[in-house]
């Protein structure tokens, strides 16, 4: 199988500056913060899951920054930002990595207000809530580039997601929004939708043999996608490598969605 190539990215991008990630502990957020901070990024990670930020910090050494964080708190998202841009005393970030979901499968009879509450509040809220603080932060800064990870889950339509790709989907008119209303500032926003990638908690909790087979059978290429796959195209987005793109959606899922 082949393997994405970490070094795509040119560590001129990304050495001595700032990002943030969201969902950083866990998943394509781990092996991206891993990449960053490897490449000599100051990396500001958040999440819910402290005992794993904690020890990834610890892992990687004084390029990770573990920030404990519920993004379903709009004074937690601010805190986040504020400490980010007050690294060095720079008042400024570089890259702002919208990450952080959760996916739970939720048949419609089960569908409350209150579920997709929760699901805005973690999915689509916290994107919006980040970026506003991060804006002049980002304008300040070298890199100007926010990606948000979105899904090509709500492209397909899959039965028992619908709250979910309710609001993944709204990802993209707030990245194609932001790109216009940010863009005189100088920052790009961006997207990514990645298919079903195989982290460690997709692959303990809901994927089966069956699973992967079927998306062997449906993908143009035929090897399973893991985070490796995610990150070297998350990095191109941030990068200036993609300077002329902003308000576009990438998607990355082995062929399997072809539009």
């Amino acid at each position: 199988m082949p393997h994405a190539a970490d070094s795509l990215a040119s560590p001129r991008d990304f050495a001595d500056r700032v990002a943030i990630v969201t969902g950083g502990a866990d998943g394509m957020g781990r092996h991206l913060v891993q990449t960053l901070a490897g490449l000599g990024c100051d990396v500001f990670f958040a999440d819910i899951q402290i005992d794993a930020g904690n020890t990834l910090a610890k892992e990687l050494g004084p390029r990770a920054h573990f920030v404990p964080c519920d993004l379903r708190d709009p004074k937690a998202i601010e805190r986040l930002v504020a400490a980010a841009g007050s690294h060095n005393g720079r008042g400024a970030i570089d890259y702002l990595v919208n990450n952080a979901a959760i996916d739970p499968r939720i048949a419609l009879e089960q569908a409350s207000a209150e579920e997709f509450d929760r699901m805005v509040a973690t999915n689509l809220r916290p994107a919006l809530l980040a970026a506003r603080a991060a804006a002049p932060l980002l304008a300040a800064g070298k890199g100007k580039a926010i990606v948000n990870i979105g899904t090509t889950n709500w492209m397909i339509g899959l039965s028992d997601f619908t709250l979910y790709a309710a609001a993944k989907s709204g990802l993209v008119g707030l990245t194609r929004a932001l790109a216009r209303e940010l863009g005189p500032r100088g920052v790009r926003v961006n997207m990514l939708s990645p298919g079903w990638i195989m982290t460690p908690r997709q692959l303990r909790d809901h994927v089966t043999p069956a699973d992967q087979q079927a998306l062997l059978d449906a993908q143009c290429v035929k090897f399973l996608l893991g985070p490796e796959h995610i990150t070297p195209v998350t990095l191109f987005l941030l990068s200036s490598a993609s300077a002329a793109m902003s308000g576009q959606n990438l998607i990355v899922d082995g062929g399997k969605l072809l539009q």
